[in-house]
């Protein structure tokens, strides 16, 4: 595997792992649940367009 791919994959992984500790605070489960309230209105709304 090259630098690149590695450097890339590396970079991914840190990512999942710092978006799972984040997930775990009080912080990040009250950002989980705005973001579900966010997705459902949007939902809505792309149901809504499909009726007009």
């Amino acid at each position: 595997m090259s630098k690149a791919n590695s450097k890339a994959s590396t970079k991914r992984n840190n990512r999942k792992i710092h978006a799972r500790k984040f997930l775990a605070t009080p912080e990040g489960k009250s950002w989980i649940e705005r973001k579900t309230i966010e997705e459902a209105e949007m939902k809505l709304v792309s149901e809504a367009r499909k009726f007009i």
